[in-house]
Parts: structure tokens; sequence; C-alpha cells
């Protein structure tokens, strides 16, 4: 690490570049702040441009094997001086550490004909809901997830955090229309299927052999009829206790874990 220099002004170009990063207002770049994120976006193989490190917290020890991972990158973390490096922010609690990758890309092409379930978001804007479900998607096998525009931002600091690095790894596919999506997953044999609170079918009922595109509305708002009309199937979670809904993230595991048990069967 080059100690030779601390970065003192909240002015510097490097903190200015994060501070743009961080507000999403440059394209092809995401913002990862925290010891556990940076670590799964080294390991995930993401291209760092930029290390910033708080002068305060460079020696922990909790740093050195982050360290030795950027060196492999051969990317020189920047030492950034405690009152500057609050600048560039965005928790409260900063672990002093923030990198700028490339976002990764992803296309509807790169999740492909194969594999497990595709997942989609629609109009989804609280980014960790959307973060938790990438997380989710990933962990049960799904093969990519879809955004409708509308949806948060999955690359956003707060989506980030709640995606605990799924977001590396997992295609995101962000800002496509609804029907886009439903027109993609027909064209590729997926059957279209909307987790929604009056489905015709309990979750549990239906045969999760064939590849289907999984939707789960907003919380809010849910599907329209016109949105429902254009998908296969819909499915529910039966409730008791005159409980009306889950939190979507909830909602999600439960139905994309029994799809991977019933596939694995």
């Amino acid at each position: 690490m080059n100690d030779s220099e601390i970065i003192t002004s909240r002015d510097n170009a490097k903190l200015k570049l994060a501070r743009s990063v961080r507000n999403g207002r440059e394209a092809g770049l995401v913002f990862i702040e925290g010891i556990r994120l940076a670590f799964e976006a080294l390991r995930s193989h993401l291209p760092i441009t930029t290390a910033l490190v708080s002068a305060d917290l460079a020696s922990d020890t909790r740093y050195r094997d982050l360290v030795d991972l950027l060196d492999r990158t051969r990317v020189e973390p920047l030492l950034v001086a405690e009152k500057a490096f609050a600048s560039i922010a965005d928790t409260e609690s900063t672990q002093g550490i923030v990198l700028l990758g490339e976002m990764p890309a992803a296309s509807l092409d790169i999740i492909g004909s194969d594999g497990g379930p595709v997942v989609l978001l629609h109009r989804v804007n609280n980014p960790s809901n959307l973060g938790a479900v990438v997380r989710t998607a990933e962990a049960s096998g799904a093969t990519g997830l879809i955004t409708t525009t509308g949806s948060a931002a999955a690359f956003s600091p707060k989506a980030l955090r709640a995606s605990m690095g799924s977001a590396f790894r997992l295609p995101v596919v962000e800002r496509i229309s609804f029907g886009d999506a439903i027109s993609w997953a027909k064209r590729m044999g997926l059957v279209t299927t909307a987790a929604e609170i009056s489905g015709s079918l309990s979750y549990s009922e239906i045969d999760w052999e064939p590849r289907r595109l999984i939707a789960f509305g907003s919380e809010a708002h849910g599907f329209d009829r016109n949105e429902l009309s254009a998908i296969d199937q819909t499915v529910r979670i039966p409730l008791e206790n005159e409980v009306e809904s889950l939190n979507l993230a909830v909602s999600a595991g439960i139905i994309l874990f029994e799809a991977k048990r019933r596939r694995e069967k």
C-alpha cells in the first residue's frame, strides 16, 4: 500500500469520482463499500479501477487479506484522511474501504436458454428488497434476474449491500419493459409465472420441472390485469391468521427454494 501520500481534501479528483459513482452518475462503474463487499467483488473477479482506504484503518489486521487480493489486481490502494473519507461513505459507520469497479456485463443473451429459472422483478423500487432477492436468486440456482423499468438500481450501494455480492456473479439485466421481458421468455420457451396473492394455484401445487420465468411485483403495486393476462400461470403462497401478504424477499425465498427442491427430486 502506498503510504507516501494521504489524500486530505474532499475536492481530490478520485474522491469526486467516488461520490459521482455512489450517486449513480457514472455509467459503467459501481460503488463498493465495506470489507465484506470488497472481498466479494475481488473474489468474483470484478475489474477494480480504484481502491480508497481510510488512513486510520489501513493498518487494521482485517485489511491484510484484502490488500493481498488487491495486489493481484495491480490496483494500488490510495490512503484517505478520515474526514475526507467520510465525504465518500454511503454508510454512517463506514468500515474505511471503498472500491470502484466496472459494472458486470449482462444481457438477455447471457442468461441463455439452459439451467434454472429466471427471476423478473417488476417495479420493485425498494433497493434493499431488490438486493435481497438477487441474493436469494443466486442461492436458489436461478440463472439470471431481470428488472423492469421503474425498479430500483440493482447496483446502487443499498441494493449491493443487500445482495452481499450476488450481483457481481448472477447476470442482472436492468430496465427492460415488462412486455419485452415476457416476450423474450416465451421465445426462449420459459413458462411465465407470476407470484400473486390471488394466484390460481398454491406454489406447492405446480410442476416446477419446466424452466420458468418467475415474476414478482412490488409490495405496493403488484401486477395489473393486462400484465397478468400475458402470464401463463399465477401462483400464491397460502397465508393464515388473516395475514394479507409477505415481504417481497420472503415470498421470493419461499417460491424459489420450493422450485429448487422440486427440480432436485
